[in-house]
């Protein structure tokens, strides 16, 4: 008997040893080919951006081969046993989601391409080939939905306890997914929208709402000029143009504006053409830049686009540069002083607008040529998409479902594709100047007190200080406001609006630790809160807005905020207790 024991016990442990050495090889061909691998995607997304359909190919075959194999080496039934082993089991799991995802990410691989090569490829004098577009659709969205499921496997992996270099691998794995998802997301929301808002399925018009943030509103600045585009089959032209003074203000609301909006930002917001992106409801701005332009001249736009100087500047990377009527070149290192700066020191209000205006017009008239490549000019204007300077609205419901999904649907899409945990900061000009360009902000949001009831406090501290020049009542009364408002002329006077995540509840506001009587509403679901500031120069200020927030959105706090001139120093912390304040 003893025999047959030991017999027994030596082919379990040649067994063991067998399998062990299995599993260590199939261990080292899947990190040999997750090792060649990952470096292949980063290639794969590089050649994807420039539109390199060559340079793709061997890439993508590359990548397919390799992902097919490293699947299939975890899909064998040692490695799946093993995943059950304490101590190894997370790290093997890991491998093979990685290698399966990587698999995922080849596949979908090609409706990226189709995407840019519609993008790349069109006739002279045409933006793209919207029915080229129109009819990869079906792949490209496929492709964004699968490289969303990815992504969701990677990041639901647990690191803690993996080996490094595992751990690594998922990492760069995860690095790669977070580069790829938002371009396959813009794919497929580009893919549904431009065939028909490009005119592929009949004549379309586009009005250019061009915001200037030398005076703050929520979605960037005062709506100073507007522009008229045509769209058929991919091919734009101009066709009208005007700015803010051919638009009266009105003693009643253009359209209806909802209660809590007239609450945190006034009730001028459908008064005042200038006031246009004052909501952050990028809905309603686009139904109040189209009724005014429909008032003005009899034509209803399709579709809305605000956008800034940064936007120009953002194509004049790509357009090269352009000369006004004046005979000024305006180029990208010169346009933002151009525009936001040097006007205010030494033109006229009427000056200062033609400029404006002449800007707009040289740069839209150059992108509306088609002599630009496409994907060009969507690469451009990446980095002022997400810092909220494009904004679009579509009066086709198809289409405005896409946008209002996305983070070019306006501010309050914006915060409501950044997470659930997402706060943001509105700034709203008190002055009737052009000061913003003094202006500095810092914000940092705070975990302060978690509670037994499932809540927690979260305090958004906005801080902000004017760098104004003590002489800086001197200039016009265009940029200084004139004191016209109530604002101390130079001082920079500002209404702050906070807007905390869906279902959550406002606390207590402070300025310079003081209780202030802010006004307070919930709006479309949120908690809001304003307070009014002024700053003479050199002065600083604090702002203090507490919020009750869900301790699960509380994990995973984000701060967006309204486009500024000067960028904005955001800080994230704090950590509940131990034990919960009861």
């Amino acid at each position: 008997m003893r025999r047959w024991i030991l017999v027994g016990s030596a082919a379990i442990g040649l067994l063991v040893v067998v399998c062990t050495g299995w599993l260590g090889w199939r261990v080292w061909t899947v990190a040999s080919e997750l090792d060649a691998l990952v470096p292949l995607a980063g290639q794969a997304r590089t050649a994807l951006e420039n539109g390199d359909g060559a340079a793709f190919a061997p890439v993508a075959e590359a990548l397919a081969e390799g992902a097919a194999r490293a699947s299939s080496a975890t899909a064998d039934p040692v490695w799946r046993a093993a995943e059950a082993l304490p101590g190894v089991g997370e790290n093997l799991v890991a491998a093979r989601v990685v290698a399966d995802e990587l698999e995922r990410v080849a596949a979908a691989a090609p409706g990226l391409v189709g995407f840019a090569e519609s993008m790349g490829h069109r006739e002279p004098g045409t933006l793209l080939d919207t029915a080229a577009l129109a009819a990869d659709a079906p792949m490209i969205e496929e492709s964004a939905r699968s490289l969303a499921a990815a992504h969701r496997a990677v990041h639901g992996l647990a690191t803690d306890s993996l080996l490094s270099p595992v751990e690594k691998g998922v990492g760069r794995m995860r690095d790669v997914l977070d580069t790829l998802l938002p371009l396959s997301e813009t794919a497929a929301g580009a893919a549904r929208v431009l065939p028909s808002a490009l005119g592929g399925n009949g004549e379309r018009t586009i009005l250019l709402m061009v915001q200037n943030p030398a005076e703050l509103r929520t979605g960037g600045g005062i709506s100073g000029t507007f522009v008229e585009l045509r769209a058929e089959a991919g091919r734009l032209s101009l066709t009208g143009q005007s700015d803010s003074s051919a638009f009266a203000r009105r003693d009643t609301p253009l359209v209806d504006v909802p209660t809590a909006t007239t609450a945190l930002f006034g009730d001028g917001v459908a008064r005042y053409v200038q006031n246009a992106s004052m909501t952050p409801d990028f809905a309603l701005s686009g139904e109040l830049a189209s009724s005014w332009w429909t008032g003005l001249t009899g034509r209803r736009p399709d579709m809305v686009i605000a956008v800034d100087p940064y936007v120009l500047q953002a194509l004049l990377t790509v357009t090269g540069p352009v000369v006004l009527e004046s005979g000024e070149s305006l180029d990208a290192a010169n346009v933002l002083d151009a525009l936001l700066v040097q006007p205010y020191v030494s033109m006229s209000s009427d000056e200062q607008t033609e400029l404006f205006s002449s800007a707009v017009e040289a740069v839209f008239s150059r992108v509306a040529e088609g002599s630009i490549d496409a994907v060009a000019l969507v690469r451009a204007v990446e980095q002022t998409a997400v810092d909220g300077r494009i904004s679009v609205w579509s009066r086709h419901t198809d289409e405005q479902e896409v946008l209002e999904a996305s983070p070019i649907g306006g501010p309050m899409a914006r915060q409501d594709t950044a997470g659930r945990g997402a706060f943001a900061v509105y700034f709203n000009d008190a002055t009737g100047g052009k000061l913003a360009g003094f202006l500095d902000v810092a914000i940092d949001a705070q975990r302060v007190e978690c509670r037994s009831d499932g809540l927690t406090d979260i305090a958004v501290t906005v801080t902000m200080g004017s760098h104004a020049p003590l002489d800086v009542g001197s200039l016009p009364v265009s940029v200084t406001g004139g004191g016209l408002f109530g604002v101390g002329v130079g001082d920079i006077g500002t209404n702050v609006t906070v807007a905390a995540p869906v279902g959550s509840f406002v606390g207590a506001v402070q300025v310079k630790g003081e209780p202030y009587p802010a006004t307070t509403a919930i709006d479309a679901g949120r908690a809001a809160s304003t307070a009014r500031v002024n700053l003479s120069p050199g002065e600083v200020n604090e702002l203090k807005f507490h919020f009750l927030v869900d301790g699960d959105d509380a994990e995973s706090i984000t701060v967006l905020h309204t486009p500024l001139m000067n960028p904005a120093v955001i800080t994230v912390g704090g950590a509940c207790s131990a034990e919960p304040t009861p």
